[in-house]
C-alpha cells in the first residue's frame, strides 16, 4: 500500500529529523564547514525558486500575496514558523524563524550545541523565495540559530549588489 502525502498540492516525502540531522550532518563532516554552507546555500536557493515556481503557476499570485501562500505553506509542512521582516523596496530586513526543523534535526541527532550557525540551506531557500516572488536578487546570512543556543534563527537580508 502506498500513501501519499500532499503539501501544497504537491506530492511530498517526509522524513525523521534524525534522518534529516544524519543527512545534513553527513554533509558538514564530509565537505567541511564552507563548502557544506557553500553547497547548501545554492541547493535551498534552488528549491525556493522552484516551489514559488510552482506555487505562482498553481495560484496565479504575486508579490505579497504569494509570499504568504508560501509562508503557510512552509509552516504547514513543518519546517518553522516564518516572519518576514523585510522592506521590499530597498530587499533588505531580517527573516526570524521559530522551531527550525533543520536546527532541531541537528540539535535531535547531535545532542550538543553548535560552534556555527547550521541553516544554510534555509538561507538559500529563503533567498530563493524572495528571488522568485520579486524578481531581484538577494544575499541572506544567518546571524542567530536555534543549533547555538538561540530562541530563534535570525537571517539578515540585503539585496544583491552584484545581483540583477
Amino acid at each position: 500500500m502506498t500513501r501519499e502525502l500532499i503539501i501544497g498540492g504537491i506530492v511530498s516525502v517526509a522524513f525523521t529529523r534524525r534522518t534529516m540531522g544524519i543527512m545534513f550532518t553527513s554533509i558538514y563532516d564530509i565537505l567541511g564547514k564552507n563548502g557544506a554552507d557553500a553547497l547548501l546555500y545554492n541547493a535551498g536557493r534552488n528549491v525556493g525558486r522552484a516551489f514559488v515556481e510552482k506555487e505562482k503557476e498553481i495560484t496565479k499570485s504575486e508579490n505579497i500575496e504569494l509570499l504568504n501562500k508560501c509562508i503557510q505553506i512552509d509552516i504547514e509542512a513543518g519546517f518553522g514558523k516564518f516572519e518576514y521582516n523585510v522592506d521590499f523596496n530597498k530587499f533588505e530586513g531580517e527573516v526570524k524563524l521559530y522551531d527550525s526543523f533543520l536546527a532541531k534535526s541537528w540539535i535531535e541527532f547531535t545532542k550538543k550545541k553548535q560552534e556555527y550557525p547550521v541553516c544554510a540551506f534555509l538561507a538559500g531557500y529563503i533567498a530563493g523565495i524572495i528571488e522568485s516572488t520579486f524578481g531581484k536578487k538577494v544575499v541572506v546570512e544567518e546571524k542567530e540559530c536555534i543549533a547555538l543556543g538561540n530562541k530563534l534563527c535570525l537571517f539578515e537580508v540585503k539585496k544583491d549588489v552584484f545581483g540583477d
